[in-house]
């Protein structure tokens, strides 16, 4: 049987927050728990949005937890020399091309505005389809010619900076690395979709199709909203400097996945099961 492998692969766009930290810590578990391979790949292709200080606060995280990874950085100036996504750019930009050459993108000008005007709760209906707007034009992102994922229909693959989409990064990434299985949130099928989408378009990408992807429900704010960083939520800095933080943290992750709440880290692989 092929060895399970995994990743966890934070964003450093701003300080990882509880959802960060208890995602990380199940993919963690359930991999130790069957004997698998855990790489930590940190996702900040986009270097406007990567900063040293989030960088910095992964890495603090990780240590923090007490949990260990089997490739991976283990320092922001390894993440800069050898693993950043920007050493990758190359195989992202080539999978775009087979789309551009595939006739399965169309270019899209319009703004977030004009987006959440046109569509229904801020869904793409598709208005630049037939506009023939050129693919090289200035200031366009690039879409995929596909509407089957419902909450995603024709999804953006290339940014109007001209940086591949998540979807593009994420996938070659897992390919690359032999990724056998994901966990993600909720929030992240719509996505998950898309890249299967996609692999189903791109040969060298045919194996995606055998990774196995589990999605999570997501922790929520007294609002019953999801947290995340655009909005503020609380981050794990402060967890950090609480004696009862790690307690805060278990009883989260015991919360979301319905087991028994242990009293370290480390017991989390004897009841963390996918």
């Amino acid at each position: 049987m092929k060895m399970l492998r995994t990743r966890i692969a934070p964003t450093p766009s701003g300080y990882l927050h509880i959802g960060n930290v208890v995602n990380a810590l199940m993919v963690w578990a359930h991999a130790r728990a069957v004997g698998g391979h855990v790489t930590l790949r940190i996702d900040d292709l986009d270097p406007q949005m990567s900063q040293v200080e989030y960088l910095e606060d992964i890495f603090r995280t990780i240590d923090w937890l007490g949990i260990d990874v089997d490739a991976g950085p283990s320092s922001v100036l390894e993440v800069e020399q050898t693993w950043s996504q920007q050493y990758r750019r190359a195989a992202y930009d080539a999978v775009l091309q087979t789309l551009v050459d595939q006739g399965a993108l169309f270019a899209c000008g319009c703004t977030r505005r004009e987006i959440a005007l046109a569509g229904s709760s801020g869904v793409y209906p598709g208005t630049c389809r037939d506009r023939r707007i050129p693919l090289d034009a200035t200031d366009v992102s690039l879409r995929l010619l596909d509407d089957s994922v419902a909450l995603l229909p024709f999804p953006v693959v290339r940014l109007k900076n001209g940086l591949p989409a998540y979807h593009i990064a994420s996938l070659v990434d897992d390919v690359s690395m032999d990724i056998t299985w994901i966990l993600r949130g909720a929030d992240l099928e719509p996505s998950s979709l898309v890249q299967r989408q996609i692999a189903r378009r791109v040969p060298g990408l045919a194996q995606f199709a055998d990774v196995e992807i589990v999605h999570h429900r997501l922790i929520c704010d007294e609002r019953g909203e999801k947290l995340s960083k655009s909005r503020g939520a609380t981050d794990v800095r402060h967890l950090r400097e609480m004696s009862e933080g790690l307690g805060v943290v278990l009883e989260a992750v015991s919360r979301l996945h319905g087991c028994p709440l242990v009293a370290s880290v480390h017991d989390l692989p004897s009841v963390i099961r996918y």
